[in-house]
């Protein structure tokens, strides 16, 4: 082979290398501990990072509003734990054991276009059995805004949307027999670059026994009714 050729081969592959980028947002793990003598708060939440100014002020407003959620679940906890404490405290009682709030998240997307994260915020305040709420942050980094679930399905499509999460809910032993899944009683709506998933709090399609559910929905088999790409 002549050496022009080699010559030109090997600038065309350093060329491609220098435009190919790795466009996977760095994730790091901020964890703080919180300890009182009626409560224990423990916390774990993501943070995201990347090289390009632009898309790093993308991924700053995004930790801005996760830390702001965050905050918010741990004060209205607070709250409310205070206001137990208060109220048993007129009877002469004090809880039997601290107070219990972890709270963590699930990174499902994270690059230079989108990020879908999920948070869960288990709560004890007293009773046998805590209670988990679920918060998906759905946001699209160049344009900067947090996306709704009708910003990411058309909703005017919910049948068929509904006919796969009755197709794709794993159900094995017949336990979810409350309500039928859909999108008006989800509590949060997450996608990975393949899949959608969907997550239902305890209660919702079965007994506490049956747990939560989750229901992962290929983008294949949503390709006609959604709004991302």
């Amino acid at each position: 082979m002549k050496p022009q050729i080699l010559l030109f081969i090997l600038l065309l592959a350093l060329t491609l290398g220098a435009c190919q980028k790795d466009a996977r947002l760095h994730v790091k793990k901020i964890t703080v501990t919180e300890t009182d003598p009626h409560w224990n708060i423990t916390v774990s939440h993501s943070a995201f990072s990347f090289t390009e100014p632009e898309v790093q002020k993308a991924c700053t407003a995004f930790n801005d509003e996760l830390t702001g959620l965050v905050d918010g679940i741990r004060a209205i906890f607070i709250e409310h734990a205070q206001e137990q404490i208060d109220a048993l405290a007129t009877a002469d009682l004090h809880p039997s054991s601290p107070y219990e709030l972890p709270i963590s998240d699930s990174v499902f997307h994270a690059d230079d276009r989108y990020i879908s994260l999920l948070v869960q915020a288990y709560q004890i305040l007293g009773g046998a059995n805590g209670n988990t709420e679920y918060y998906a942050l759905n946001y699209d980094v160049r344009q900067k805004t947090f996306l709704t679930p009708d910003q990411l399905i058309d909703i005017t499509q919910a049948p068929i949307l509904n006919d796969q999460l009755r197709k794709h809910l794993n159900d094995p032993d017949s336990c979810y027999t409350f309500e039928t899944p859909a999108l008006d009683n989800c509590a949060a709506v997450n996608f990975t670059p393949d899949t959608f998933v969907f997550t239902y709090a305890k209660y919702t399609l079965g007994p506490g026994a049956c747990g939560p559910a989750t229901i992962i929905v290929p983008r294949a088999h949503l390709a006609k009714i959604l709004k991302i790409q």
